[in-house]
């Protein structure tokens, strides 16, 4: 299943109807200065994941300027769960909420402000801090290892979006024998899930892409395609679950530059070929 992209965790009683909206690329910048000052510590911009504030298409409809939710990555080193939900309800708190109506419960309560799930806490945010301007989901992604996350969640392009790029990347790592863990790194399952490689800058565009790689390679489904199709034998084999997932969803391979590349070497050569012949003739 693909992950659509947008907040969806808080909701009205009893009618479940959403309570958080999309948020303008303009608006991202001044929303996360609110947040920083009821935080207590800066979030960098390469801390906002996946293409949360980057979408600018002057000549496109809202959706291609705008973001469903905020998406953050945040160091447990620097801050627990616990000390996060209780900065979020001290704000809370200033604004005269009722505790009882700060947090989710579960099913039976989904109109509060705070909802904790796993490693992420999500807060109903009001946009460029005013509720006036209706709220934003901002999902703070909780990890030990942020520069692992940073990657790990990194946006995909217009056509294979974020999503679809964890995918292919999950699909790799099974055909070379491992797992992703969107924690840890790359893991080894027949050895207790030993981590195998978890820095984007060294090791794990060699692990799962060949050698040779670099960083850069794994930065979209397209490039880490073409770099599969131009050096691995198994290429078929490594994106083979990817393929199908892609097939499920209407979709279908990017044609990559490196395919590209080749199919105007071969167009040249035949043209050569036949300007030699010619050549000859006369």
């Amino acid at each position: 299943m693909i992950i659509k992209e947008g907040g969806n965790v808080f909701k009205t009683e009893p009618e479940k109807q959403m309570m958080t909206q999309r948020i303008a690329t303009k608006d991202v910048d001044p929303t996360i200065k609110f947040l920083e000052k009821i935080i207590g510590f800066e979030i960098d911009e390469q801390d906002l994941l996946g293409t949360t504030g980057k979408k600018n298409d002057p000549g496109g409809a809202f959706e291609k300027n705008s973001s469903g939710d905020l998406d953050i990555n945040t160091d447990l080193n620097k801050i627990s769960k616990e000390e996060l939900v209780s900065k979020l309800k001290a704000y809370l708190q200033s604004q005269g909420v009722p505790e009882e109506n700060m947090l989710n419960v579960g099913r039976k309560k989904q109109d509060g402000f705070i909802h904790v799930a796993g490693d992420q806490i999500h807060f109903r945010t009001p946009i460029d801090g005013n509720d006036a301007n209706g709220y934003v989901q901002t999902d703070f992604m909780m990890t030990l290892k942020p520069d692992f996350q940073r990657g790990a969640k990194r946006g995909g392009t217009e056509e294979y979006g974020g999503a679809l790029r964890a995918m292919l990347l999950a699909s790799i790592a099974r055909g070379r024998g491992y797992k992703m863990s969107p924690k840890f790194g790359i893991v080894d399952p027949n050895n207790n899930d030993e981590v195998i490689a978890d820095d984007w800058s060294k090791d794990i565009p060699e692990v799962l892409l060949g050698p040779g790689a670099k960083e850069e390679d794994t930065f979209t489904v397209e490039s880490m395609i073409a770099f599969l199709r131009k050096n691995d034998p198994n290429y078929e084999e490594l994106i083979s679950q990817f393929e199908f997932q892609l097939e499920k969803e209407g979709k279908k391979l990017p044609e990559s530059y490196a395919t590209l590349e080749d199919k105007h070497l071969d167009r040249i050569k035949e043209l050569s070929g036949i300007l030699l012949n010619s050549t000859r003739m006369l």
